[in-house]
C-alpha cells in the first residue's frame, strides 16, 4: 500500500499540471439556491456577496492563485425585474463600502472588467475608488466582471482600434492578434488603474449550465472548463479545492 499522504498526492498532481494563475468563476445559480431554500431570490445574491466571496478569495490566495475573477453581472442582466436589479446595485454599493477595506488589509487588489458607464454615477465612483485604493497591493488580483459581456468587450475593443485608425495613429496592417489582446478590458485598456490579467487557466461555471455565455470569448482559447453540479452559494473553499485537484490531473496541450 502507498504511504503517500493527501498532501503528497495534492503536491504531485500540482506538479503534473502547472499551478493555475488565473481562475475565473461564472457565478450562476444564486436565484435557484434561494428558491430551493424557500427564500426570495434576493437572498441568493446576498449570500453570494456577504458569505461566499471572501472565503473563496482567502482560499485561492493561500493556494497560490494570483488572479481570481467573478462574473457577477452581465450586460443581459439589466433585463431582469427592476426590483432585483435595484437590489443588486445596492449589494455592489455595500461590497465597496464594507468589504473592500477588509480585502485591502489582506493585500488584495480589486479590479473590474466591463462597461462601467452603464452604472449609476455613485457606483462608478466606488469602483474607481476601490481600484485606486488597492492598485499597489501585491496580493491576489480579484476582478469583478460587472456589466460585462464577451461580445460587448470585443465591440468596445474594436472601436478603440477603429478610433486610432481614423486618427491616423494606426493603419490596417498594424491590426494583429496582439493589438486586439491589448485593446481588451483584461489588458487594462478600459479604465484607469485597471490590472492586466493573464488568460484564464480554469473557468468554472456553477449553476448546472454547460456553456460560457460569451465569457472571455477571446481569452479562454486554451482554458480548462469545469461545470460542477452546484450553485454559486454552494461553492465553498472545499469544493474549489476539488476543482483544483481535477485541474491538476488534466493534460493541457495548448494546441500541441
Amino acid at each position: 500500500m502507498s504511504n503517500q499522504s493527501e498532501e503528497d498526492v495534492s503536491s504531485n498532481l500540482a506538479k503534473k499540471n502547472q499551478q493555475p494563475h488565473h481562475v475565473a468563476v461564472i457565478c450562476d445559480g444564486n436565484r435557484r439556491w434561494a428558491r430551493n431554500h424557500g427564500f426570495e431570490v434576493f437572498k441568493g445574491h446576498e449570500k453570494a456577496v456577504n458569505e461566499v466571496f471572501e472565503p473563496l478569495i482567502d482560499f485561492a490566495q493561500s493556494k497560490g492563485v494570483t488572479h481570481l475573477t467573478f462574473w457577477i453581472f452581465s450586460t443581459e442582466n439589466w433585463k431582469r425585474a427592476q426590483t432585483e436589479v435595484a437590489f443588486l446595485m445596492d449589494l455592489f454599493r455595500s461590497f465597496f463600502d464594507r468589504q473592500v477595506s477588509e480585502l485591502h488589509k489582506k493585500g488584495v487588489r480589486i479590479n473590474m472588467i466591463g462597461d462601467i458607464t452603464g452604472f449609476p454615477q455613485d457606483i462608478q465612483d466606488k469602483i474607481r475608488w476601490g481600484m485606486k485604493e488597492t492598485k499597489d497591493n501585491a496580493g491576489i488580483v480579484v476582478t469583478l466582471a460587472m456589466n460585462y459581456g464577451g461580445r460587448d468587450e470585443l465591440t468596445r475593443a474594436v472601436k478603440r482600434i477603429a478610433d486610432q485608425v481614423q486618427a491616423g495613429i494606426l493603419s490596417s496592417s498594424d491590426i494583429t492578434r496582439e493589438l486586439i489582446t491589448e485593446s481588451l478590458d483584461t489588458a487594462g485598456a478600459h479604465l484607469e488603474n485597471a490590472a492586466v490579467l493573464p488568460d484564464p487557466d480554469l473557468v468554472i461555471r456553477t449553476g448546472g449550465e454547460q456553456r460560457m455565455s460569451g465569457f472571455m470569448s477571446w481569452q479562454h482559447e486554451y482554458a480548462e472548463f469545469a461545470f460542477p453540479d452546484l450553485t454559486f452559494p454552494e461553492l465553498t473553499p472545499e469544493k474549489l479545492e476539488e476543482l483544483l485537484q481535477d485541474f491538476y490531473s488534466r493534460n493541457r496541450r495548448f494546441g500541441g
